[in-house]
């Protein structure tokens, strides 16, 4: 048996290391995991130490740059991310949590530095038109609008986070929260859609730790 796990390990490794000649630039200390599949790969822009669990699907958009991960981030299993003619940046030391979907739509994407996003949360820029009732809604185009998440963001489990909203520093979005309008940087929100709950700091510490993270 052992035989058959080392076969495995190595066949793993030539795997990893032809993922990688794809990727540019290449960062330090990539990890990989089993059957993701990274689709344009020279468009993909990886820091150092970024890990991309099992079963992971992204794709690196039409140039170099679409999408890019900072050092440290873990994307984790069985997470989308597309930038579909827009781009997705995410930061430094932030993680993505399983079965999470990321689209770029015409707009963008931009997650900060130390932000947490939980299981099953979808991030889309873009939706669908519907003033029309003569005609499908499928045929009447779409909006995009840029989302954006600053540092040190928690979003909490099966969020929704629509386009053209930002999130301000250190906010705390509530599990399965649809999140229609920006958020305050140091507040709690939750709900559909979200609303304040509570603030999680003054107004002189709230302008002190966002000049720290500035």
């Amino acid at each position: 048996m052992w035989i058959i796990n080392k076969y495995r390990q190595l066949l793993n490794q030539v795997r990893l290391n032809t993922v990688y000649a794809g990727i540019y630039p290449r960062g330090k200390g990539i990890k990989i995991g089993r059957s993701v599949m990274l689709g344009s790969r020279r468009n993909i822009v990886f820091g150092d130490s970024v890990t991309i669990d099992d079963y992971c699907r992204i794709s690196g958009g039409r140039k170099k740059g679409d999408l890019t991960i900072g050092d440290n981030s873990y994307i984790h299993p069985f997470c989308m991310l597309r930038p579909f003619g827009g781009f997705i940046h995410i930061g430094n030391n932030s993680s993505i949590n399983p079965y999470c979907i990321i689209y770029g739509g015409d707009k963008s994407v931009k997650i900060g530095d130390n932000v947490m996003i939980a299981a099953q949360t979808i991030i889309i820029p873009q939706n669908h038109n519907f003033d029309r009732t003569d005609i499908p809604t499928k045929q009447q185009g779409s909006t995009s609008k840029e989302v954006v998440i600053e540092d040190d963001v928690w979003i909490g489990a099966g969020c929704r986070i629509l386009n053209g909203v930002t999130i301000g520093t250190g906010a705390i979005i509530a599990a399965g929260a649809v999140v229609t309008n920006d958020v305050e940087s140091y507040t709690l929100v939750g709900g559909v859609p979200a609303k304040l709950i509570k603030k999680r700091i003054g107004v002189k510490e709230k302008i002190r730790c966002i000049q720290k993270f500035k």
